[in-house]
């Protein structure tokens, strides 16, 4: 019996020993990331017929957070906020199933302007609708909707912001003082719908968000960031889903996105004003989600001049859209993208190409910083079609693109099976286009071609 004891002790030890194996490095990202955690206090916020929602709403966020936090529930029913709900630290936003914030997408409500980033510049912009500056410890949950109204005035601007889009970019390239930088009335640069800037521990789950502005969730400056089982509804001119920018430590699971641009794009500044900054976005999983975008799939850059690593992507299935796995920068960017890692993605159908490196992204513009593109393993990739090409890379002379191993990579139907120059160390294997297994190593071309799909 003894001896059956110390058997049965040591088969028990011996099988905990194996459930105790290393975890990945995606799995380390994940165990690794701080948690939300808030007080059993709760502020409860129920509609009034007749009665401007917005500073009862704000108010319940502000006490809250001064009596040292919890959750601010908000029951269901139509809440028409005419301005920026500003959240604070220790403060889970939670709606209920059936509540339904409304913004009244009028652009002179969200002024005064907020410190922000405009396509990876900084400036004092017109606010976020859901604005948190230097925050810790926040929360929007629960089965709700926040609808932005972005197609009410705001979405407008995309075919006007020229302007002051070349103004801001010029700012950025000499680096005039961000106090400098002020685009408030008068001024058409649309704002993000959902911004956490400079924040720690955020999650953001459960939610649907409805015709953002610009980019619907984006964190810049952040660590510690979790976005979960949210569904994004909203197709205007560059409504892309959540981009993380110069942001570490990040988790989007579980989300559907619907969205007229990216679905996933993860940003790190631009160009000057961006390696200025030089702060990269890191230690990034994106995994179990849907995306149906009218753009690109899942992205890094163009905004990544502050540099992009660790970045996982996994079990994500791509409907149409113009590219599905896209990397993308240009001569002005500089920075960096690696130690990427790419699996088990399956696309519809994708306009410009399945998997694509590009160093031109809408064309030289006098920069002499070309981005580094090094250290990626793409595998097990399953597209049914790509209307011109299943694998485009073009590189610069200066830094070719590096150092990238394609497994398990299979197009069904491909007008061009692939496109390769000035790339060094591009190894495939078990990968197949149009039904023919390509070889491990694929011959370069001497030309450049335009893919003008973007």
């Amino acid at each position: 019996m003894k001896r059956l004891l110390i058997l049965l002790l040591a088969i028990f030890v011996a099988s905990c020993a194996a459930e105790q194996r290393p975890l990945t490095p995606q799995e380390a990202i994940i165990a690794n990331i701080a948690r939300t955690s808030f007080p059993d206090r709760e502020w409860v916020v129920e509609q009034r017929e007749g009665v401007e929602m917005l500073p009862i709403l704000q108010q319940a966020i502000d006490s809250c957070s001064y009596y040292g936090g919890g959750r601010v529930t908000v029951q269901a029913g139509h809440y028409a906020l005419n301005g920026p709900l500003r959240m604070k630290s220790n403060v889970n936003l939670h709606l209920e199933e059936g509540a339904y914030l409304q913004f009244s997408g009028r652009s002179a409500d969200f002024l005064p302007v907020v410190l922000t980033r405009w396509e990876g510049t900084e400036l004092y912009g017109h606010s976020p609708m859901i604005y948190a500056y230097h925050c810790t410890n926040i929360a929007l949950t629960g089965r709700g909707t926040i609808d932005a109204q972005g197609g009410k005035e705001f979405a407008a601007w995309s075919g006007i912001e020229a302007e002051d889009r070349d103004r801001l970019r010029e700012m950025g390239d000499k680096l005039t003082p961000v106090e400098e930088r002020i685009f408030g009335a008068g001024t058409v640069l649309r704002p993000s719908m959902v911004q956490f800037y400079g924040c720690s521990r955020i999650l953001v789950e459960d939610l649907t968000f409805k015709d953002s502005p610009f980019w619907t969730i984006h964190p810049v400056f952040c660590d510690n960031v979790i976005v979960r089982g949210v569904t994004i509804d909203s197709h205007f001119p560059n409504n892309d889903g959540c981009d993380p920018e110069s942001t570490s430590n990040v988790l989007i699971e579980n989300c559907t996105f619907r969205t007229g641009d990216d679905s996933v794009a993860i940003k790190s500044g631009r160009d000057t004003d961006g390696r200025s900054t030089g702060r990269p976005s890191e230690n990034i999983v994106v995994r179990d989600c849907l995306f149906h975008s009218e753009c690109n799939g899942l992205c890094i850059g163009s905004e990544m001049s502050g540099g992009a690593a660790n970045v996982y992507m996994e079990r994500v299935a791509i409907g149409t859209v113009k590219n599905a796995i896209y990397f993308k920068s240009n001569k002005d960017r500089g920075g960096y993208i690696r130690r990427v890692r790419v699996k088990d993605i399956t696309v519809e159908r994708a306009r410009g190409a399945i998997l694509r490196f590009e160093t031109n992204y809408f064309g030289f513009r006098g920069g002499n910083y070309p981005a580094i593109y090094e250290d990626f393993v793409i595998e097990n990739v399953k597209a049914k079609r790509a209307d011109n090409y299943a694998l485009f890379m073009e590189g610069n002379p200066e830094k070719r693109i590096r150092n990238i191993a394609i497994r398990n990579f299979h197009v069904g139907d491909a007008t061009h099976p692939y496109h390769l120059m000035l790339t060094e160390g591009v190894t495939l294997t078990n990968s197949s286009v149009n039904g023919a297994m390509l070889a491990e190593t694929l011959p370069e071309d001497s030309e450049k071609i335009i893919l003008d799909v973007y």
